[in-house]
C-alpha cells in the first residue's frame, strides 16, 4: 500500500534532486515550469543550500522523470547521465575528500538519512565482499522501482574519482524485473546486474575498499564532516520519530535485545507517553513497528546466515518456531523455509 501524502510530506530531502529532473526536462525540450509546477514546487526556486522538498515533491518528481525519459533505453540510465555525485550535496562532498573507496562508502552510509530518508543502508561484510543493503522505509507507489534503482545505482558514482578500477565487477541487485533491456543495463554501467534478487544491495570487493580517491583533503574532508554532525543532531530533533524508532529496534535486536515501550522511551530520552502521542499523529503505533522491525531482520537473518528457524524466532523475541512461522507467514506471504530456499544469494554469514 503506497504510504499516504500525509506521511510522506514529512519527509525531507535535499532540493537538490530537483536539478536533476530539471536536466532531463531540458534535454528533452519540455517546459521546466511545467515540471516545477507537476511537482508542486515554486518557481523560480530559492537555490539556496539550505532549500528543501517534502517526499511528495520528491515523488511527483520521479514520476515526471520515469515518463519523460526516452524509451529507448532504461529510464535509470538517462537519470544517471544527469545526476553527479555532487548532488548528495555535502556528502558527495565528504565522499569525494575521504582517503580510500572504504571511507567514501561509510560517509555515505553514516549520513545517508540526511539526503534519503526514504531508504536505510547496512553494510554487511560475507568472506571476500562488503553488501550494501538498501531497504525501502516508505512505499512511493509506481515509481517505486525507477527510485530503487536511482539510489542503489548512486553508488556507482565514485567511480571516476578512483586512482584505479576496482579488480572485482561491482554487483546490482534488485528485487523487481527490469525496466527494459537487462543488457543496456550492464553495458551502460559496467557492473553486474541481477534482476528479481532477494534483496536491494550492491556488491563489491572488500579488498577494493582500499583503493585511494584521487583527490583526498583531510582538512576539507573535516571541515564537512563537523558541518554534517551538526545538521545530523538537528535532524534528530525534527525528523518523524517513527525513524527513530524502527533505527533502534533494528540497532537493539542486532545487540540481541527486545525493546519494550519503557526501555524505548528511555533510548530516545522522552515519555513513554510523549512516544506513543508522537507514533499515533504519524499514523503508527509500537506494536506495528516492533512487529515490522522484527519481520525486516528475521529476513535479513534467513537471507544472509545459516541460523536455522528456531534461532532466528528467538532473536526476534519469539517464545516458538511455530509461532514465528505463522507471523512471518502474515507479513510476507511466505513461511521462513521457502523464503530461504527460493533465495539466489550463495553466500552466507558464518552463524
Amino acid at each position: 500500500m503506497t504510504t499516504s501524502n500525509r506521511i510522506l510530506k514529512n519527509l525531507i530531502f535535499p532540493a537538490q534532486y530537483l536539478d536533476v529532473g530539471e536536466a532531463i526536462t531540458r534535454a528533452v525540450n519540455l517546459d521546466i515550469t511545467d515540471y516545477y509546477r507537476y511537482c508542486e514546487v515554486s518557481f523560480p526556486r530559492q537555490n539556496t543550500p539550505w532549500e528543501t522538498i517534502n517526499g511528495k515533491q520528491l515523488q511527483r518528481s520521479n514520476e515526471w522523470m520515469f515518463n519523460i525519459c526516452p524509451k529507448d533505453a532504461p529510464p535509470l540510465v538517462t537519470f544517471m547521465a544527469n545526476f553527479p555525485i555532487t548532488s548528495h550535496g555535502a556528502i558527495g562532498m565528504l565522499a569525494l575528500t575521504s582517503p580510500t573507496l572504504g571511507a567514501a562508502l561509510q560517509c555515505a552510509i553514516d549520513y545517508s538519512s540526511l539526503v534519503m530518508p526514504a531508504y536505510a543502508i547496512q553494510r554487511h561484510d560475507l568472506r571476500q565482499d562488503v553488501h550494501l543493503v538498501f531497504e525501502r522505509r516508505y512505499d512511493f507507489g509506481e515509481v517505486n522501482r525507477f527510485f530503487t534503482e536511482t539510489v542503489v545505482v548512486a553508488f556507482l558514482q565514485i567511480r571516476p574519482f578512483l586512482t584505479k578500477l576496482p579488480e572485482k565487477r561491482p554487483e546490482i541487485h534488485l528485487t523487481h524485473a527490469p525496466l527494459g533491456q537487462a543488457s543496456d543495463y550492464e553495458k551502460a554501467f559496467d557492473a553486474t546486474f541481477i534482476f528479481n534478487s532477494s534483496q536491494n544491495k550492491v556488491v563489491l570487493g572488500k579488498e577494493d575498499l582500499n583503493i585511494a580517491l584521487i583527490a583526498p583533503s583531510p582538512t576539507s574532508h573535516l571541515m564537512i564532516k563537523s558541518t554534517l554532525e551538526q545538521q545530523f543532531r538537528l535532524q534528530l530533533e525534527h525528523r518523524p520519530v517513527m525513524q527513530e524508532v524502527k533505527q533502534q529496534l533494528q540497532q537493539a535486536l542486532r545487540e540481541n535485545h527486545i525493546l519494550n515501550a519503557e526501555m524505548l522511551a528511555s533510548r530516545m530520552s522522552i515519555s513513554v507517553r510523549t512516544l506513543s502521542r508522537r507514533l499515533q499523529l504519524e499514523g503508527y503505533t509500537l506494536p506495528q513497528l516492533q512487529a515490522a522491525a522484527g519481520m525486516e531482520y528475521a529476513k535479513l537473518l534467513l537471507l544472509e546466515t545459516n541460523k536455522n528457524v528456531a534461532q532466528i524466532a528467538s532473536a526476534v523475541g519469539f517464545k516458538d518456531a511455530a509461532a514465528f512461522t505463522r507471523a512471518f507467514k502474515r507479513c510476507t506471504g511466505k513461511t521462513p523455509t521457502a523464503l530461504r530456499a527460493g533465495s539466489n544469494n550463495t553466500n552466507v554469514l558464518i552463524p
